[in-house]
């Protein structure tokens, strides 16, 4: 995750040939992605009780589709203009929030039934900085709207910002998802347990 997210967000200002090979790598996390919520997928058939897994895979595979989509959209076309300054404001919090998924993961692996008020915020507060943030992409892709309709160029440049909002926004929404799923899962089955 956090690789697809600064993929896209330090790629940016880029273009041409460097936003495919970005593109290629991003289809290649995400296919990793893919095959982890398969893999997981078939070890729910032979283990039921892994069950508890696959919504949080899902959740955190939705966000990895979402990025990849985000970065074939960059390939597609140089971007110009003002409104280049309000997707980078876009890509930034998605790439904050993937730092935090990892950290939030990192503690997940750390909690235990025995977890003291410590650990357990330490687990929390990477949660919410999510939700921060994911609110913070919610506002940007609203600045991202306004400005493309201000400042694009032409009609393909102001569909491309438009749907690169879309994909970025989606994939903090479903990180976002991910993180509260994660929480659940933690909260309810290992320090409540």
């Amino acid at each position: 995750m956090l690789e697809l997210a600064t993929l896209v967000r330090d790629g940016v200002p880029e273009e041409g040939a460097q936003w495919k090979r970005r593109a290629r790598r991003a289809r290649g996390f995400e296919h990793d992605a893919d095959q982890i919520v398969a893999d997981t997928r078939d070890a729910v058939r032979r283990r039921p009780d892994y069950a508890v897994f696959l919504p949080l895979l899902e959740a955190a595979d939705e966000a990895a589709n979402a990025l990849e989509d985000a970065a074939f959209l960059l390939a597609l076309e140089p971007l110009k203009g003002k409104a280049l300054e309000a997707l980078q404001e876009l890509a930034n919090p998605l790439a904050a929030a993937s730092q935090e998924w990892v950290k939030a993961v990192g503690h997940a692996g750390q909690i235990g039934h025995a977890a003291g008020i410590a650990e357990t915020e330490d687990f929390l507060e990477p949660i919410a900085s999510i939700s921060k943030l994911e609110r913070q992409a919610d506002d940007a892709e609203g600045d991202l709207a306004a400005s493309a309709v201000q400042h694009a160029g032409d009609f393909r440049q102001l569909h491309l910002f438009a749907a690169l909002g879309d994909k970025l926004e989606a994939a903090a929404d479903a990180l976002k998802k991910a993180s509260l799923i994660l929480r659940e899962q933690v909260l309810e089955h290992v320090v409540d347990g």
